[in-house]
């Protein structure tokens, strides 16, 4: 196992800080994180035209250029899972 160069150690805290949101599209919601100029993935990001933005899947890793009225902030995995418990005990 090899350790990791600068580079590749830049390109993981870039990832692990990028802002977390849900894309919503017609079978649900899928998590996925912003892409922004610099990070690997988002060649172009700059370039795009007003009103959309590029995210990559959580799961998969498939990136994206999508309308940003379709990507919705995580609040947060504790208080979406007190909501949902909340609902489901109605």
């Amino acid at each position: 196992m090899q350790a990791k160069t600068e580079e590749q150690l830049a390109s993981d805290k870039a990832w692990m800080v990028a802002e977390r949101v849900w894309l919503v599209h017609r079978g649900g919601f899928a998590a996925a994180r912003v892409l922004s100029p610099g990070m690997p993935g988002a060649d172009g990001v700059e370039n795009l035209p007003e009103g959309r933005c590029r995210v990559k899947l959580e799961h998969g890793g498939e990136t994206l250029d999508v309308d940003e009225e379709d990507v919705e902030k995580v609040v947060s995995v504790f208080v979406i899972s007190v909501l949902l418990t909340s609902c489901a005990s109605m």
